[in-house]
């Protein structure tokens, strides 16, 4: 193969145009990591599974206000205490608020995942292109 082949298929490769994306990817990458990580520390009350610790301050509040008797006079059973509490998780503003706000973190959060992921895999991609370039110029240079 001469050359000028040769030159021809290099020029070809557009390997410019590839580092470009993956500084690109590189850039969406660090992008979306410190988006995520800045979604978890302005949410991190609502963070967790089960419980968020904004709803377990609130059920906490709750539960040393809840009456000492129940709707027939009689003194609250650790039961009916823990009825009443369930009770209050749509009944209570506060706590209702709470819990749906735990609910759309989370889903958020799984959003930046998702997105954290796919800028990942960008970048990979790209990088295996670069690796299956590389061994293209070693073949033609041999």
């Amino acid at each position: 193969m001469e050359i000028e082949d040769k030159l021809k298929i290099l020029k070809s490769l557009d390997t410019k145009d590839l580092i470009s994306k993956i500084h690109q990817y590189e850039e969406e990458l660090q992008k979306e990591l410190i988006a995520e990580a800045d979604f978890k520390a302005q949410n991190h009350d609502y963070l967790g599974s089960g419980d968020c610790q904004a709803t377990k301050r609130i059920l906490a509040e709750l539960a040393a206000q809840a009456p000492e008797t129940n709707e027939a006079g009689k003194k609250m059973t650790v039961a009916d205490r823990e009825a009443w509490l369930l009770k209050q998780r749509s009944e209570n503003k506060e706590l209702s608020e709470a819990i749906q706000k735990q609910r759309q973190v989370a889903f958020l959060i799984d959003d930046h995942a998702i997105k954290v992921e796919m800028a990942r895999r960008r970048l990979a991609g790209a990088m295996a292109i670069i690796a299956l370039r590389t061994q293209q110029i070693a073949f033609l240079a041999s």
